[in-house]
């Protein structure tokens, strides 16, 4: 290695050279660092703050964290507004309706609101309601004041049918001179549906 270095340099100055001479090998992914679909995960919390992730929670999914972080921007574009409400609460999985005092039937207070909160397949804990609301509180606008709040959980499944076929005879013997033997074909069938809030059964029996 040529050194740059004069003669009358001290060994601080060499090892600091020789030390240099390595940083060229050394990663600097900036461009994966600052792109929160492919920061490594134990670098979200500081990317999180770095685009003022207002609310954070090490108990999230990996999946929500970065999802907080692509909204970060487009929320602070829309701060005080419902849109910007409902943006932040999406992309952590939550649906939601804000209902302003002039929609609500009565007419409620003036600049109070209610918020309904929907989730699909999942439950709500409190310490989820409670990230909530603090979301909330910190995305509104200052005026407005949250006097109602509904959580609702959505449950879907996709309807199943099940069917069932029989075939056989029936033999019927009468005592005395003249017997008479008679084969009674049937069919009998049964049929049931289910879907994701009642069971309906429903069985027939054709023949005799």
């Amino acid at each position: 290695m040529s050194s740059l270095l004069p003669p009358s340099s001290t060994a601080l100055e060499s090892a600091l050279e020789k030390v240099a001479t390595r940083f060229d090998g050394i990663p600097v992914p900036l461009r994966q660092i600052w792109n929160a679909d492919t920061c490594p995960e134990n670098l979200l919390p500081w990317l999180a703050r770095a685009v003022s992730v207002d609310v954070w929670d090490t108990n999230w999914s990996s999946e929500q964290k970065r999802a907080a972080i692509k909204t970060s921007i487009e929320v602070h574009r829309r701060k005080g507004t419902i849109g910007a409400v409902l943006e932040a609460l999406r992309a952590l999985g939550f649906e939601a309706r804000v209902q302003e005092w002039f929609n609500q039937v009565p007419q409620a207070p003036e600049y109070t609101y209610r918020l309904i909160l929907e989730a699909s397949q999942t439950g709500f804990s409190r310490s989820d309601i409670d990230l909530l609301l603090m979301m909330v509180d910190n995305t509104k606008n200052l005026r407005s004041h949250l006097t109602h709040m509904a959580p609702i959980i959505q449950t879907q499944a996709g309807p199943r049918t099940a069917s069932v076929a029989g075939l056989g005879s029936e033999l019927t013997l009468t005592p005395g001179i003249e017997q008479e033997i008679s084969i009674l074909p049937g069919f009998f069938s049964a049929e049931a549906l289910i879907n994701n809030v009642t069971n309906y059964a429903l069985a027939q029996t054709l023949g005799n």
